[in-house]
């Protein structure tokens, strides 16, 4: 599957939840799309559109974590955290303050201070 077919996929299902009202709409088709690339060799080659998409879709409930943040999560240590400050300085998201709160809760992680302080700057 290539990335852009993948991340049309994954908008349609953005704006279904929106006009339905239903994360679900979102999340279930989500998980199981996921589950195609995720194994697949070239699977960190989605994190970046996945933010992306995120930056420019409506607010909707991706779950916590849900599909993406379970996915973007098993490259922790091999660059998420990069990409998702990244995502944060070009469009923070309520999702992806979401999961810089939960890298800031690894307090084994030499950058927690940072990812506090960067944290602090969204809580106005």
């Amino acid at each position: 599957m290539t990335v852009e077919n993948f991340i049309e996929k994954l908008e349609g299902w953005i704006n279904d939840a929106v006009e339905q009202d239903d994360k679900y709409a979102f999340q279930d088709p989500a998980y199981d799309l996921i589950e195609e690339i995720e194994d697949s060799k070239e699977a960190f080659d989605f994190v970046e559109p996945i933010f992306r998409l995120i930056e420019r879709s409506p607010e909707i409930d991706y779950g916590g974590p849900g599909p993406f943040g379970s996915f973007l999560e098993k490259f922790y240590h091999k660059g998420y955290e990069e990409k998702l400050i990244d995502s944060l300085k070009r469009q923070p998201k309520e999702y992806t303050i979401f999961l810089l709160h939960r890298l800031s809760n690894d307090t084994k992680n030499p950058k927690v201070e940072e990812y506090k302080n960067i944290l602090k700057s969204f809580e106005n």
